[in-house]
């Protein structure tokens, strides 16, 4: 191959490489977010089976509240009658 080749095959091969290289970074990036999306709301949905588990274990029903920060963030309740499911709220008590 002559130079004047090997010049057209760079003009054509050196775009493409940074085409793929930028095709790559957005797409590691998106990857990123969605796993990042993907490990947060598993770790609140394990927080909250935790939670309604912590409800379930009050004695003879009743009500208590989680703090955080020094302001309630979770209100327990369960209902002191059999068979009734207990409830967990992140709202504020």
């Amino acid at each position: 191959m002559t130079w004047l080749e090997w010049m057209g095959a760079g003009g054509v091969s050196v775009p493409l490489m940074f085409l793929a290289y930028y095709a790559l970074r957005r797409t590691k990036s998106a990857v990123e977010i969605c796993l990042k999306a993907y490990l947060q709301a598993r770790t609140e949905r394990e927080q909250r089976a935790t939670m309604i588990a912590m409800a379930a274990a009050l004695p003879e029903g009743g009500a208590a509240a989680r703090f955080e920060e020094g302001q309630p963030a979770w209100l327990f309740y369960k209902h002191s009658e059999q068979g009734q499911p207990a409830m967990v709220t992140r709202e504020a008590a």
